[in-house]
């Protein structure tokens, strides 16, 4: 039997620990959201509705409103932009929190992780209910959006994570 002894108990983590990963991950997650409102208005300018696809991430918020929005809408299109900027700024913060260490391969993993777990619940789960990104995008540009923002944030989180003196030497 195992007893608990006092003497014996895991220090506590550093107090500016949690703060300096949820500041790293916001950090991260700025890049990450300027990569998916490119590629979200580059996939829509393509298909010559610009707006669109940010339009159809609003269906998270206003519902069916939102659907078959094709230019910018008071209502519409910020609610779109808020549904990126806080997605990704969960994502930035989860990440951080997974990646033990400022190890590239934690990165790796947790980046490739977090990114894989929203693909798949994206591509299985939100895909089969109406409207929305997922009923707009094809199953490869869902791919090339979560792979591309996934580079981004892993990017974002060795920019994040780096020490001081590398990113300002002096």
């Amino acid at each position: 039997m195992i007893e608990y002894s006092p003497e014996y108990h895991s220090p506590a983590p550093p107090k500016g620990l949690i703060v300096d990963r949820a500041a790293a991950g916001c950090l991260a997650a700025a890049v990450t959201a300027a990569t998916a409102f490119g590629m979200l208005l580059g996939m829509g300018h393509r298909s010559t509705t610009a707006w669109r696809p940010i339009n159809a991430l609003a269906h998270l918020i206003v519902g069916a409103r939102a659907d078959d929005v094709f230019g910018p809408q008071l209502v519409v299109t910020p609610a779109g932009c808020a549904v990126v900027l806080v997605m990704s700024a969960l994502a930035g913060i989860a990440i951080a929190g997974l990646a033990s260490s400022r190890r590239t391969l934690h990165i790796v993993m947790a980046t490739g992780g977090v990114a894989l777990a929203g693909y798949l619940v994206h591509a299985h789960i939100a895909a089969r209910t109406p409207g929305g990104l997922a009923a707009l995008l094809t199953l490869g540009e869902l791919r090339a959006l979560y792979a591309s923002v996934a580079i981004a944030t892993f990017l974002g989180m060795r920019y994040a994570l780096a020490p001081i003196s590398a990113v300002h030497p002096e």
